[in-house]
């Protein structure tokens, strides 16, 4: 057999040590502990060259990614490297069974599926797919939502897609990640059950049955597992950190003849728990595959060494992790920077002006992100983008004003400033219990003859609807109570959507309920500033327009983005805002079992994101004009001082013995920061 005899590569020459050490070594089951930037895509494309080199078949080689784009670059990469007779060989087939997880069990159950029931032109259910069998399942069994408040085809289906992917028991799942639904769980399980019968007669899997039937096989058809494990010497697994007890238990499986089982990952970035990511799997890997093999990637080529002095500090916090010292090969720079203000409107302002420096410095807007742990605690600043006129790109996610639930609330606010607005009466409406498009025209039409708030609220409405329609505006005419007693104080209003019958729609509605209620927490207290409601609602339309229109089409504006999703990408300046002790680490997630140490591993994440430019911004109160006092995010206190450079924002200076405290009032600031000076010095003390 012929290989590249005209194109021997030069692995010593074209890796570093770390790399070459796992291509060249990587036999048996091995972990490679892949640090930030440090190539491990680059190491994975090379030591499948290096086998296929050395005599391996390409097809006896399977290599598992986590998305389409990862897989088609690093196959591309693959045959572009190894060229000559394998690139013919890759043009006939005979190339690496590389994908995802999903791809590679759609391809293992066309060809075996009939084991276990399923015909090989199976349908693939698509997230939209399922959903609707999940809706068509709830109507069978009579779980109307019209007439009282039933978990929606997204809930359950995210419920039952954390369950099965964790492999954890379904009433667990509930009680874990959605105690709220706890009263309808039998209902829950009885959908699960009928849901999981169609599919099987229409021939059909959704995505996580393609993992569970692949699983199912493996364990019920011995001949078949020991087949494939046979067929494939080498399996390769990308970003392990990442992996689920199923998918893990899949990689067992597939690589139980041979034991060449390669896993590339980091522990310290491993932030997906909440998708039922299990850490476990990383971390125990020598238990699974005894005598395994560890390599370290720890050259770093992205981040100067001030930031990588951080980031080793942030992460050695953690005690449920695989000691690593990330080491630059950049010249030295700039300290990574410290900046504390007094509110969420003057840390927008802060970080607006950072971001003109930077861009009239040269810097490209695309090479410039600002970082955020949760959505709502980027809207100061995308409010004050907006004002300035300066575009932005808001990754993953859908701009702070257009959200369903900020729109829902602002709705009120809308209603309660101008008693005809049709568009937010029906979008008030329609989220009702037993209120579709008829009803909420009806319900209108008797609306606007009554001229005022307060006479809605006496009118008897609910005699001229159904009884179904009846019980929504019971609980709309109690919100609506709560809106006139709030006298037209924009805070207030968004207040009493939080305490109103819209919370429970929400929790039903949506799987991330919670998280949508914090946008709505965030949205009150920037109302805070604002003395009428129509000023609060004309800025905000006014300057959302503007972004819309600069926005339109292709975006090539400054990076908005959580933190979750930025994973994996990089930035010459990265900003991490909001990192003060009401925001991160979230509290929530830090009160979960390892909860805190996968906070710190967000924080280590983000900022390994920067190459040169880090700033570390927080404000010192929770609400955008009021005075309730916050401190630094813990992760930042736990940062020795000497690896940071302090901004004084608002004029204000850092302590030394008890940082951050606030010693002087600014003069550009005011009354206004001179009070939260004195206050955070007396709070410190």
């Amino acid at each position: 057999m012929q290989h590249l005899a005209a194109a021997k590569i030069d692995y010593k020459k074209e890796l570093n040590a770390e790399q070459y050490a796992v291509v060249s070594g990587g036999d048996g089951p091995c972990l490679v502990l892949a640090g930030a930037g440090s190539g491990k895509t680059r190491t994975i494309v090379y030591r499948v060259a290096y086998l296929i080199e050395h005599g391996v078949r390409p097809e006896e080689i399977l290599l598992l990614t986590f998305t389409n784009k990862a897989a088609a670059e690093m196959m591309s990469r693959i045959a572009e490297l190894t060229g000559g007779d394998s690139h013919a060989r890759f043009a006939r087939g005979q190339s690496p069974w590389g994908g995802t997880f999903h791809s590679i069990a759609n391809r293992i159950l066309r060809a075996y599926g009939t084991q276990i029931g399923f015909t090989p032109n199976f349908t693939i259910l698509d997230q939209e797919d399922s959903r609707d069998l999940v809706k068509a399942c709830i109507r069978e069994l009579g779980y109307d939502n019209k007439t009282r408040r039933f978990p929606s085809a997204s809930v359950i289906q995210s419920v039952l897609s954390y369950a099965r992917n964790a492999m954890r028991p379904l009433d667990e799942t509930v009680e874990r990640k959605h105690p709220g639904l706890s009263k309808t769980l039998e209902e829950i399980g009885r959908v699960a059950e009928l849901y999981m019968r169609k599919k099987r007669q229409a021939n059909a899997m959704d995505f996580d049955d393609m993992l569970e039937h692949l699983s199912e096989l493996l364990t019920r058809e011995p001949m078949i597992r020991a087949a494939l494990s046979r067929r494939f010497r080498y399996v390769l697994v990308d970003e392990y950190q990442d992996t689920n007890r199923l998918q893990a238990a899949i990689v067992r499986q597939l690589a139980s003849h041979h034991n060449n089982v390669l896993v590339v990952g980091d522990d310290a970035q491993s932030i997906y728990s909440f998708r039922a990511a299990e850490i476990r799997n990383i971390l125990d890997f020598s238990r699974d595959f005894p005598g395994a093999k560890t390599f370290r990637l720890e050259t770093n080529y992205r981040s100067t060494p001030e930031i990588l002095n951080l980031a080793n500090e942030v992460i050695a916090k953690n005690t449920e992790q695989f000691p690593k010292e990330l080491r630059s090969v950049r010249p030295p720079a700039v300290k990574p920077m410290v900046a504390p203000a007094a509110s969420t409107g003057r840390e927008a302002e802060y970080v607006a002006d950072r971001i003109a420096e930077l861009l009239e410095s040269g810097v490209p807007a695309k090479e410039i992100a600002v970082l955020f742990r949760a959505a709502h605690h980027s809207q100061a600043l995308e409010f004050e983008l907006m004002k300035r006129n300066l575009a932005y790109d808001y990754r993953g996610g859908i701009r702070f004003f257009e959200r369903a639930h900020v729109k829902d609330a602002l709705a009120l606010l809308r209603v309660s400033a101008n008693i005809v607005d049709e568009a937010a009466w029906l979008r008030l409406l329609r989220i009702q219990t037993g209120i579709g498009d008829v009803s909420a025209a009806k319900v209108f039409g008797l609306i606007r003859a009554e001229g005022s708030l307060a006479k809605v609220i006496q009118a008897p409405i609910e005699m001229a609807v159904s009884n179904k329609a009846a019980a929504g505006w019971r609980d709309l005419r109690a919100l609506l109570e709560d809106a006139v007693a709030a006298e037209g104080r924009a805070a207030s209003l968004v207040r009493a959507v939080l305490d109103s019958a819209y919370v429970e729609y929400l929790e039903n509605e949506y799987p991330d309920a919670r998280e949508r209620l914090d946008d709505l927490e965030e949205l009150a207290r920037f109302a805070e500033g604002y003395e009428a409601v129509g000023d609060f609602l004309a800025e905000i339309a006014l300057d959302d327009a503007k972004a819309s229109g600069r926005n339109a089409g292709k975006i090539n504006g400054v990076v908005l983005s959580t933190i979750h999703q930025a994973k994996g990408l990089e930035w010459e300046a990265v900003f991490i805002i909001h990192l003060n002790d009401a925001g991160f680490p979230n509290r929530r997630a830090a009160a979960e079992d390892g909860g805190l140490e996968e906070e710190r591993r967000l924080f280590y994440v983000a900022v390994t994101r920067a190459k040169k430019h880090l700033t570390l911004s927080y404000p010192a109160t929770v609400a955008r004009d009021s005075f309730e006092l916050a401190g630094p995010s813990m992760f930042l206190e736990e940062i020795d001082q000497s690896s940071l450079d302090r901004s004084l924002v608002d004029g204000a200076a850092g302590g030394t013995d008890d940082w951050p405290v606030y010693e002087e009032p600014a003069i550009q600031a005011g009354d206004e920061f001179a009070a939260i000076a004195k206050r955070m010095k007396n709070v410190r003390k």
